[in-house]
């Protein structure tokens, strides 16, 4: 065993760019790959949907990408969130590879970065998809390091438990399985009873339908109650407009107290979307729902489930879904298989940490 060494003044905490190992220059994945890259814009919505659907059936993700969200990441829409998408292309122009960077808002405990691809089937086992996510990460750390707060980093990506090949990727390039996110589902057969609890007029606490001009007291609860498990990420207000934007006022509920002011204490935020796959049709979406911690306990989120599924029956909804991070909320995921959710399919997130 060596001698320990006694120059203490010469030891120092890494910066944050060592910490990160910040690439100094940054090129495209290489021209032998056979595809020219560029960084895509929204004009290539439509060419980024149509390899999507090609993806599709051999990825089977666990919720079909919609263009509205793809929109959002080609800068289409205003966001606070850092995008970048690189597309490659063959000799005639057809897109056949997308890698998608995401540094995320609203941090400030730790900076998060996602990271996202999708190769064409046909263009698959050539090592573009390594090459794409040298890229990404790359790119991702070039990023971050422009933040300028040293706080700790997390790089992640998303994949579907069956999708070995990404799977593998991943591990090889020093990511770890970190948490489980689970797309889970209740399904309606059009007349059996929905319970919901009848505490909140003991309590003196209204359901009251979600209007977007309450969205911001909206966000505040959200950001209180969610900061917990979303490592003190905040809900940006640009995130939060498009969400209220988005909500379908009758799926939606807001719980508030009975009073002259009422005090937003829970909300539930759903929509209507339909997946495009084959054979499948409308299905009512939960984007969010929160409770005040303090009032956890009362009654209050079954209330709001309960009256969120009342609706989807009536209005012939056929399955009401939400993602849920089964590893950070375990008590959460567990409220849920109560009220008749069960997972449909799963993801494992990988991370690297710095």
């Amino acid at each position: 065993m060596g001698a320990m060494s006694t120059d203490r003044q010469a030891a120092r905490a890494g910066s944050f760019a060592e910490r990160l190992n910040v690439p100094s220059s940054l090129h495209y994945p290489g021209a032998h790959l056979g595809l020219t890259w560029r960084l895509l814009n929204p004009t290539d919505l439509a060419a980024v949907m149509d390899l999507d659907g090609r993806c599709d059936p051999v990825d089977r993700p666990s919720v079909r990408r919609q263009e509205s969200s793809m929109l959002i990441l080609l800068g289409g829409k205003d966001t606070e969130h850092h995008h970048e998408v690189l597309g490659g292309e063959d000799d005639s122009g057809k897109l056949r590879a997308v890698g998608i960077v995401s540094v995320l808002a609203g941090c400030h405990r730790e900076l998060i970065a996602n990271l996202e691809a999708f190769v064409d089937p046909a263009w698959r086992g050539r090592g573009i998809g390594r090459a794409l996510f040298d890229w990404q990460d790359g790119r991702a750390r070039q990023i971050l390091a422009e933040d300028g707060r040293d706080l700790p980093v997390t790089i992640e990506s998303r994949t579907s438990s069956h999708a070995t090949e990404r799977r593998r990727l991943l591990a090889a390039a020093g990511f770890s399985p970190d948490r489980t996110v689970e797309h889970m589902v209740r399904t309606f057969g059009g007349s059996e009873r929905i319970s919901a609890s009848s505490d909140c007029d003991e309590m003196g606490v209204d359901l009251i339908a979600f209007d977007s001009s309450i969205a911001e007291h909206v966000r505040a609860v959200y950001n209180r109650a969610c900061a917990e498990h979303l490592g003190g990420r905040q809900l940006t207000a640009s995130d939060a407009t498009r969400l209220a934007a988005g909500a379908d006022t009758e799926l939606s509920v807001v719980a508030v107290t009975r009073s002259d002011h009422p005090i937003v204490l829970g909300f539930l935020l759903a929509r209507e979307r339909t997946d495009m796959r084959e054979g499948e049709g409308a299905e009512a979406w939960i984007d969010a729902i929160c409770t005040e911690r303090g009032w956890r306990t009362t009654g209050i989120g079954d209330a709001m489930l309960g009256h969120h599924l009342a609706i989807c029956r009536d209005r012939g909804i056929p399955l009401s879904g939400i993602d849920v991070d089964s590893t950070r909320t375990p008590a959460f995921a567990s409220w849920l298989a109560r009220n008749d959710f069960f997972p449909r399919t799963t993801d494992i997130v990988y991370t690297i940490e710095i």
